[in-house]
């Protein structure tokens, strides 16, 4: 049975990132392409337009078997039961994510940021009670550490895929002067 590949995270987590390295791997990604690559995402953001809509229509997923797909936290919670999924959860700071996206909006929310944190905080969990509940294996990849060891974090996204990929070559996607937004 063919498995969906979801990769997902909070928004700014990295999760354009790992799409990259996956491609590089030689999975197939499934993205349209419309939403363009900018400054904040100098290499693409690897989106499909129809993951907007998922909350009333997923049955675009059924094209996605075999292939990779980016799913933002929390719309992962309407994945389409009837199928198989494995997951690549991107995880990242929340500060460093409100940072990015204040820098990316160019909006100072720095007075709400109480308040993004604890949806944030809230999505985190509804999406990973969903993968628990629905038996969806998942693993934990920490943007930082791909960042800053990106041989410990790339031997992990191998295994857990069953690629046949070395891990030196999927390196060369990870570019260090792209994390621009530390704690």
């Amino acid at each position: 049975m063919a498995v969906v590949t979801i990769v997902t995270g909070l928004p700014r987590s990295g999760t354009s990132l790992m799409m990259q390295i996956l491609e590089k791997s030689s999975l197939e990604i499934l993205s349209d392409g419309i939403r363009q690559k900018d400054n904040n995402n100098p290499e693409g953001y690897y989106e499909l337009e129809a993951v907007k809509g998922i909350v009333k229509d997923n049955s675009f997923l059924k094209s996605a078997n075999g292939k990779v797909l980016k799913v933002v936290a929390p719309l992962p919670m309407f994945l389409d039961k009837s199928l198989s999924y494995r997951v690549i959860f991107m995880r990242r700071d929340i500060q460093e994510i409100l940072r990015s996206q204040e820098i990316m909006l160019n909006k100072d929310q720095q007075a709400e940021r109480e308040k993004f944190t604890a949806i944030y905080t809230t999505h985190l969990q509804k999406t990973y009670q969903f993968f628990e509940l629905n038996n969806i294996p998942f693993l934990d990849v920490f943007y930082k550490e791909l960042i800053n060891n990106p041989d410990s974090e790339l031997k992990k996204i191998i295994e857990f895929l069953g690629l046949h990929s070395d891990w030196k070559e999927l390196a060369e996607v990870v570019n260090p002067e792209l994390y621009r937004n530390k704690a």
